[in-house]
């Protein structure tokens, strides 16, 4: 199993100003065999939100901790709703020390930021995990909550979209983990989860929503996108990335939004 993982923010924006947010676990350089099991998790903070892209950060961070833990995580919607809880938790800690930050430095929160930090920030998310047997069978979990999407792929077809399926269901609402949130019955009642089997060959890609949206749409037109991405994802090539992301929304072929992607190669 090799990895890799790429993020590019929207344009006229930096990378420090990205609210998209990837782990990858072990992590390791393109080309890097890995005989070990694979978790990863793609997160994308919502922009009118305060502190998004460090929320999705230690969402995507604590959830595939959380999985790395209990395999079960990833099979069962109140146990990936707990996950949440505790990535929230854990918010709560990150938010203490950084207001401290902020007041140590002489830059104490603001009357105008304020509102924002109590109502919390929002992200999507989507972790997943694979593990290959001695018989080159790949067993893999996926849950999420929101438009973060992954895609399974075999040769030339798209075997399975999920949680998102066609281009037309996305939309400017997606389901949102807020880090104030401990309904754990409202949060369980919005994941999704599926788990599968792979053969060796097969490509999954995790993609944020701007990314997974081009992606539908490219197959529903006939295309394979798979083969577009792979070209940047198995040499790394950040930079080559983000001048087709450029050209393809200069074509109004993808929003300009922030874009996340991680490659599992099956080999």
């Amino acid at each position: 199993m090799f990895t890799s993982s790429l993020r590019v923010p929207k344009q006229g924006n930096t990378l420090r100003e990205c609210e998209d947010a990837a782990r990858v676990l072990p992590a390791s350089d393109p080309g890097t065999w890995l005989a070990e099991p694979v978790f990863a998790a793609v997160a994308d903070g919502a922009s009118e939100s305060l502190l998004a892209g460090e929320w999705a950060d230690l969402l995507a961070k604590t959830v595939i901790d959380a999985v790395r833990d209990d395999e079960c995580v990833l099979q069962d919607v109140d146990r990936f709703a707990t996950a949440l809880i505790s990535a929230g938790a854990a918010w709560g800690e990150w938010l203490a020390d950084y207001v401290a930050e902020r007041e140590a430095n002489g830059r104490p929160i603001a009357w105008y930021e304020q509102p924002g930090l109590d109502r919390g920030p929002h992200a999507t998310v989507l972790a997943a995990r694979f593990e290959t047997d001695s018989s080159q069978v790949t067993r893999w979990d996926v849950a999420a909550l929101g438009d973060s999407c992954l895609f399974h792929t075999r040769d030339d077809r798209l075997l399975r979209a999920f949680p998102v399926e066609s281009p037309e269901a996305f939309d400017n609402s997606p389901g949102l983990v807020n880090a104030f949130n401990r309904d754990h019955a409202l949060l369980a009642r919005h994941v999704r989860t599926v788990s599968g089997g792979a053969e060796q060959g097969d490509q999954f890609f995790l993609c944020t929503d701007a990314l997974a949206e081009w992606f539908l749409r490219e197959t529903a037109r006939g295309g394979q996108p798979w083969h577009v991405l792979c070209e940047f994802t198995r040499s790394g090539d950040h930079d080559e990335f983000a001048a087709w992301l450029e050209k393809t929304r200069g074509e109004g072929l993808m929003r300009n939004d922030d874009v996340t992607v991680v490659h599992v190669d099956l080999g």
